[in-house]
Parts: structure tokens; sequence; C-alpha cells
């Protein structure tokens, strides 16, 4: 299974929007190793005029025929689709649509696919009366019985997280997490008058850095003491967040921290295995980084980009 492990990453300033991406593409091989397959990959899109998208995740799923196509392709046939309408609807509504593209396209036939897989399973384990839960997000659960007990089990189906960024008719640059099939929400949500930062893939380093703690600690048995005893620990341990001035922030200083964030992340990795909590990570970060601009005079606009090149030396 190939997936953009990732880190992309949409900076919002009052000048206009930075997006930016890895290149690193992942996959597990047949022994179950997770390897690097590639450090070409393309996680940044144009949409429209005036809208790109960064996408993570599962890298790699079937058409409509069942031929694997790489999950820029799908983005690509939306944007085909969608070209007519998407400079003139909302950044959220442009996001709405994407999910709601990925549901039809890939969730759900995916979940097709998943219990024809855990149907064979079960069958091989000699388990009988199988029956499906609705799916719940992205999670499909499923019980049987074997040898007269009950087994209750659930799939999680790898999926796709995505930040669409644009302007809207009201001159304000907006930007919206998701992650499939979930409808973007305000809270997952930034505007270019307040600024701010919303990043999709492996952005624990990055967490780390800028909030001074991850979301690990809820794990830690005295952090889940205080919140028994009524204490709002997430407001607690967000007054150690380093205070990062958004609004004065230019264009290239957006670019510069974004392009830090992903090489300490790529560092990082380089030389860490997990955490003591979480052991075994996955170095999913890395190769070059492309970068977009999205500004209300001219739009989307790359600044950098890869390109197609011989290296024979």
């Amino acid at each position: 299974m190939a997936t953009y492990m990732s880190l992309c990453i949409a900076a919002l300033t009052p000048s206009g929007i930075i997006l930016t991406a890895d290149s690193r593409q992942t996959y597990r091989n047949n022994a179950g190793m997770t390897r690097i397959g590639t450090d070409t990959a393309v996680k940044i899109f144009q949409l429209g005029k005036k809208a790109g998208v960064v996408i993570a995740g599962r890298a790699f799923f079937p058409d409509s025929k069942g031929v694997f196509k790489n999950a820029g392709w799908f983005i690509e046939e939306f944007r085909r689709e969608s070209v007519e309408k998407l400079d003139g609807v909302g950044t959220k509504e442009i996001a709405q649509e994407l999910s709601g593209y990925l549901l039809h396209h890939f969730i759900e036939p995916e979940e097709a696919r998943v219990k024809g897989f855990i149907e064979n399973e079960v069958a091989k384990e000699g388990g009988t009366d199988l029956v499906f839960r609705p799916r719940s997000r992205f999670e499909l659960s499923y019980s049987f019985n074997k040898q007269e007990s009950k087994v209750e089990r659930t799939f999680y189906i790898e999926t796709i997280a995505f930040i669409v960024a644009g302007y809207d008719s009201d001159g304000v640059g907006r930007a919206y997490y998701s992650i499939v099939p979930d409808l973007p929400t305000e809270p997952y949500s930034r505007n270019t008058e307040i600024g701010g930062i919303l990043r999709v893939g492996q952005d624990d380093v990055v967490t780390r850095i800028i909030n001074g703690w991850s979301s690990e600690v809820v794990n830690i048995p005295f952090v889940q003491n205080a919140q028994h005893a009524g204490v709002n620990v997430v407001e607690e341990l967000n007054k150690a967040s380093h205070i990062i001035s958004w609004g004065v922030m230019t264009l290239q200083d957006a670019i510069d921290f974004c392009v830090l964030m992903t090489r300490i992340t790529e560092s990082v990795q380089r030389f860490s295995d997990g955490t003591c909590m979480t052991p075994g990570g996955i170095t999913g970060v890395g190769g070059a980084i492309d970068i977009a601009k999205i500004t209300p005079e001219i739009g989307f606009e790359w600044i950098r980009r890869k390109e197609l090149t011989v290296n024979d030396d």
C-alpha cells in the first residue's frame, strides 16, 4: 500500500497564502515493511484561478475500471470535471465538493473492496454469520461467530486528507482541512485576516515545536488524572506555545517558515525511530519542496515546482 506520509502546509498571511509540500512517497511491501518509493511525488494541485490543494495519505487507489491510479490523477480529474464552476464558488464549497468527489470515487468503492477482503479472511478463519455495521467515517466494524464465540473487529480504511486554500469573492483568503469522508468545518480553517497555518500529514514534529507538546501526552496517567479532575489540560498546555505573529508575516517569511518546518521534520525523522510512547517512526518526509502562492491580485502561482529532468552524471 503506497502512502503520502508527507508534510504539507498552508500558511495564511495578510499578503497571501503559501502552500508547501514535500515529495516523499512510501509504501508497504509484501513483507509488511515500509519503504521509500520515491522522492518525486506531487502533492500540490491548482484547482481554480485562485484556489489550490495539498494532499496526504493514500497515494494509489483504483478507478472505475479497477486500474490503480495516483491520487493526484483523481484530483486532476476533479478539477477537469469541475473547472467551469470552481472559479465561481467559495473555498469552503470547493473543499466540500472535493470531499464528496473522493467519497464517491474512493471511500465508497473501497468499502466494497474491503468487505470482500474481510469476507474471504473470515471464511479462512472458519468464521460464520458475518455482520457489517454501517461505516462510520473511515471505520468499518463487523462481527462474526467463531468456535461458539462472537468476535468483534474494526477495519480502518486508509484514507486521504487535504487542505483546500483560496481567495473568496469578499477578498479574504481561506483554507479548510478535511479528512475524507468528513466535510470541512470552521474549527479546522484559517483566514488571511487573522493568519495562521494548517498542516496535513506527519505534523507531530511541527506540533511539538509550536505548541511545546504533542497529542501523546493525553495518554500519560497523570495527565488523564488531571482531565478526570476537571482540568482543561489542552488549555493549560497551550500556555507553553510559541507566539507567532502571523499578522505581520510577509510571504517570504511564510515560505521560510514552511520550508524550515519541513526540513526540521525530515532531519528529526532521519535520526528518530519514533517516540518512547509511539516507537517505530517512518521517514515519510523528504525530497524537494514544491511551493505555490495564492494572492488576491494574481491568484494561484507556482514559486517552485519539480520538473522532469535527466541526470546521467
